[in-house]
């Protein structure tokens, strides 16, 4: 990996936080990227350093990379994007050897400058930007119907996550800890010799809050509550906060900028599980739990910066560290710490965020799944602080996705990598479209319909939950999934390189995503609205039942099943009201692959006259429980040409 040149403390600082700086320094002296998983001796793919581990041998050689540094410009008139944080908290990131006054004096003008503020600014207030953002729909609040395609995968997931054990689970955390650790590990990417071991965990956490609001299953509840227990014996345990099953010493090597396997990765998935515990099952341990590891390594990047130079920070993130970003700013709606502000920014990627800034399509190269929670991240920073930049971030690389790198599935990454889009049918094999990087977009367009309402954003959730989640597992078989979705022509799943996963020996990252995928079917076909009146958007169809708690009413969605031979795609809402008369709104998405020549609607068999593919069908009236509205969309067969010529 080429090593940037040294430069101030404080005039490295400036740098990584401009993002437009960043992204024009990449285009400068760009000898590849190394803004992904780029330390020595160490492959991108997750795929090879865990056969490499497995196998017991050395860490799999790289391939040269090409290098995107972060920013080294002296040119502070671009746009300044520091997430704003009182000045005590800033200070207290100055390097050591910044002894001088004048350096101090320097380090806080930087800072003033950057926030473009005066003396004593306040920062935001968290969720300042929430207002206009559509509502999310409980968990709690929806239920599958019983026998549907969405409840079976609900279901078969379910007993996936009742059959793992515990004491198997926590197995390396107890024995971290120095605790009697009884039982046997798990094996596969949670086998006790593998640096990723943890992650599981975490997602499992997060999985099992889920699926708990989804079904409130009371042996579920039982049994992440018990999860919950152990590994907050063993945080006590250790007794600073740290939670991990695998030593302090990964993030060592990780601040020597020396090999080791994503640890920020697994810590970022622990955190989230645990902070989901708390926001989604109401767990308050876990909050506690999740706030000692954020002050843990608040001080930990503290001590690199001020030992070293924040440039040495940004240096240890050329590695995946999931969504590191997105869990502390979401702690810090939570916890108004500024602490954990400033560390959600210190994880902000600026040599790839940097090229989204100035909208250059050059993700070719990168490895996909390492940087998609990042652009995730960014989304939350944007709803934290409401600085549009990150919004547009966002929208342009959504965009860039969809125009340049992917397929018709939806999915996107061969190979785990993006590759050049010219080219994208070379791409087809059975390597591709990565289960993870399809459960990160579909958080990405989530949260880009919640801030727009774009009928697009919905389509493309709609067609990669679909393709992209359904397909991963087998049947009604609890805990057999895939990791990649083969695109190339007659190829089916078994004969990718991992072919199908097993109960206890696979836990690979798309495991972990897997189980949280069919944890939270119904998250995203109902949105509330902050209106006059209540309004309520519908955007996927999904057999469900729906408590509006905010109208009074119950609604409750009916799919026609497909055969090959329907011509349509057939819905029906029915509305119940729990009071009598409650006038509310309700938005129904029309989807833009149907056709305006035989769609149709009609609300207690009346007719509503024509509809507008791409577009909301609005309805606004005093409801009764005898209301019901039906929908009618064409289905035609269509062909797709991929991306690139060749």
């Amino acid at each position: 990996m080429a090593r940037a040149p040294s430069v101030p403390a404080a005039t490295a600082v400036g740098i990584v936080v401009l993002l437009t700086a960043a992204a024009a320094a990449a285009f400068r002296g760009a000898e590849g990227k190394s803004c992904t998983n780029a330390f020595p001796g160490l492959t991108s793919s997750h795929t090879e350093r865990a056969a490499a581990q497995l196998q017991r041998g050395p860490p799999a050689t790289a391939l040269q990379p090409v290098v995107h540094r972060h920013g080294h410009d002296h040119d502070h008139g671009h746009e300044q994007h520091l997430t704003p944080t009182d000045e005590s908290t800033w200070m207290s990131l100055m390097p050591r050897r910044a002894l001088r006054r004048e350096e101090a004096f320097d380090w806080l003008m930087l800072y003033r400058k950057l926030r473009g503020a005066t003396a004593g600014g306040a920062p935001r207030r968290p969720g300042v930007a929430a207002g206009t953002f559509l509502s999310d729909a409980s968990l709690h609040d929806v239920r599958l119907e019983p026998g549907s395609l969405y409840w079976r995968a609900q279901q078969t997931n379910l007993e996936y996550l009742l059959l793992l054990d515990v004491d198997r689970l926590v197995w390396s955390f107890r024995k971290q800890a120095g605790l009697t650790a009884p039982g046997t590990p798990y094996g596969g990417w949670e086998g006790p010799d593998v640096e990723l071991r943890g992650h599981f965990v975490g997602h499992y956490l997060s999985a099992t809050a889920k699926m708990w609001a989804s079904t409130h299953n009371d042996t579920l509840n039982a049994k992440m509550s018990s999860v919950i227990d152990a590994l907050s014996d063993c945080q006590k345990k250790m007794g600073t906060g740290y939670l991990s099953a695998f030593p302090t010493e990964f993030f060592d090597r990780v601040e020597a900028i020396k090999p080791v396997w994503a640890p920020y990765y697994t810590i970022h998935k622990i955190m989230q599980g645990l902070l989901d515990q708390y926001t989604v099952a109401g767990n308050s341990k876990a909050l506690d739990m999740v706030v000692n590891m954020a002050n843990y390594f608040s001080d930990r990047v503290k001590n690199v910066i001020q030992k070293y130079s924040i440039e040495r920070h940004w240096e240890s993130l050329n590695e995946e560290t999931g969504g590191m970003n997105d869990v502390l700013y979401q702690l810090y709606t939570i916890t108004n710490d500024l602490k954990h502000l400033t560390l959600a920014h210190l994880f902000d990627k600026p040599c790839f965020l940097g090229l989204l800034a100035v909208q250059a399509d050059s993700i070719s190269g990168f490895h996909s799944n390492t940087h998609i929670p990042v652009v995730i991240g960014a989304q939350m920073r944007y709803e934290v602080t409401g600085d549009p930049l990150y919004k547009q971030i966002a929208s342009f690389f959504m965009d860039t996705i969809n125009s340049s790198h992917s397929y018709a599935t939806g999915g996107t990454s061969a190979g785990e990598f993006w590759t050049d889009p010219k080219h994208l049918a070379g791409t087809l094999s059975t390597e591709n479209e990565e289960s993870c990087t399809t459960y990160n977009m579909l958080k990405i367009s989530r949260n880009l319909f919640r801030w727009t309402k774009e009928i697009a954003y919905a389509d493309y959730y709609e067609r990669a939950l679909i393709n992209g989640v359904l397909s991963i597992q087998r049947g009604t078989d609890p805990g057999v999934m895939i990791y990649m979705l083969p695109q190339a022509p007659g190829h089916s799943k078994a004969v990718s390189y991992h072919s199908w996963g097993t109960k206890y020996d696979s836990f690979w990252c798309c495991y972990g995503t897997g189980i949280e995928s069919f944890s939270k079917l119904g998250d995203s076909i109902y949105f509330e609205e902050k209106e006059d009146l209540p309004a309520l958007n519908i955007i996927q169809y999904i057999p469900s039942t729906y408590d509006w708690k905010a109208a009074g009413l119950i609604v409750t969605q009916k799919v026609n099943t497909l055969s090959s031979s329907d011509q349509y795609l057939q819905i029906s809402l029915s509305i119940s009201a729990k009071t009598k008369g409650q006038t509310a709104k309700l938005n129904v998405r029309i989807p833009s692959w149907t056709f305006a020549d035989g769609a149709g609607a009609t609300l207690n068999d009346k007719d509503l006259g024509s509809i507008s593919p791409g577009s909301f069908l609005s309805i606004t009236k005093q409801w009764n429980s005898d209301d019901h509205l039906a929908l009618r969309f064409p289905i035609r067969l269509r062909t797709e040409a991929i991306k690139g010529n060749s």
